[in-house]
């Protein structure tokens, strides 16, 4: 009987280690080394109230968490939404039986944010990555998949619920291909056009001299109420959008970035590159708010202009 390692450090992973215990696969999960937000949290708790082991990988050295995959048994790996590069040493422990899931169609959007750069991209689909762990990061030989689809108006919080939905489907395939010698690994290409870097602060400010009304709506849908939120500038104050539709605009000779409408009916209107936005949703220190009544709060009005040249610099996020 294989037992398997699941090396996580979220709550979303919960259907998939679900479906392993259920099946007697599961030996323990492995958590990140690092301090606990509230997803870790949360995973933290079911896996208490389950009674499922629960090891700690160790930022320094992989010995300790070696000598007790070794103790119980453990032969596979599964990793999903971890936040360590695992070193040499543990991938050859599970001599070629350790595989990470990557929400992209890979080599598409390899990097730490597949997901929130597919959505700003505007795909309207993804695939979920089954494929082996390498010393090189998301380019290992590719076993199985299953795509999924990016509805127009889902953010970032639908996609990955709709990814962790998917997760049983995709680990039992896997399971079952392997254990019929069914699986065909293949090789990944080395290149791609789409990848899925780090965010940083400037990442996410809205350039409204750059930005479409698609460009807007989609960085406000991969953030929204994130800590990658969509940010926008008003008086120097810093705001968070969590949800944009765009709006057509026939007006010539406005500076992107100006606000072209304001009333109960139609929102708070910005004109863009090539129309307009409707600022739908916005977050700040007082709450959130429509447009409107985000604009009548701050005394915003028609002909003035929203600014992104707030003082931001290229801190990571996350």
């Amino acid at each position: 009987m294989l037992k398997f390692a699941f090396f996580t450090g979220s709550s979303l992973s919960v259907p998939a280690i679900e479906y392993l215990r259920q099946a007697g696969l599961l030996a323990c999960v492995v958590l990140p080394d690092a301090d606990a937000n509230p997803d870790l949290f949360q995973l933290q708790q079911w896996l208490q109230q389950q009674q499922i082991t629960m090891l700690r990988y160790h930022k320094q050295q992989d010995q300790p968490l070696l000598a007790q995959l070794d103790n119980i048994g453990v032969d596979r790996g599964i990793i999903y939404l971890f936040r360590h590069k695992v070193r040499p040493s543990l991938i050859q422990y599970f001599q070629s039986h350790l595989v990470n899931i990557h929400p992209s169609p890979l080599p598409e959007y390899r990097g730490p944010q597949p997901l929130y750069w597919q959505i700003r991209n505007g795909e309207s689909s993804t695939k979920l990555t089954l494929h082996k762990v390498t010393e090189q990061l998301d380019a290992g030989d590719i076993g199985c998949e299953v795509s999924i689809a990016i509805h127009p108006f889902d953010t970032i919080r639908c996609v990955h619920y709709n990814v962790a939905q998917a997760l049983p489907h995709l680990v039992s395939e896997y399971i079952e291909m392997s254990n019929t010698n069914q699986l065909i690994w293949r090789s990944q290409a080395q290149s791609s056009s789409q990848s899925a870097p780090q965010l940083t602060q400037s990442d996410v400010l809205i350039n409204w001299l750059k930005h479409s009304a698609t460009d807007i709506s989609n960085m406000a849908r991969a953030g929204n109420s994130d800590v990658a939120s969509a940010l926008f500038m008003f008086r120097q104050s810093t705001f968070q959008l969590l949800q944009a539709s765009k709006v057509d605009c026939n007006l010539l000779g406005i500076k992107p970035g100006t606000i072209t409408q304001l009333d109960k009916r139609v929102g708070l209107v910005v004109k863009t590159l090539d129309g307009a936005v409707s600022i739908d949703v916005v977050n700040t220190h007082q709450g959130t708010f429509d447009g409107y009544r985000f604009a009548l709060l701050f005394c915003l009005e028609p002909g003035m202009e929203l600014g992104s040249d707030a003082h931001i610099g290229s801190r990571q996020i996350g």
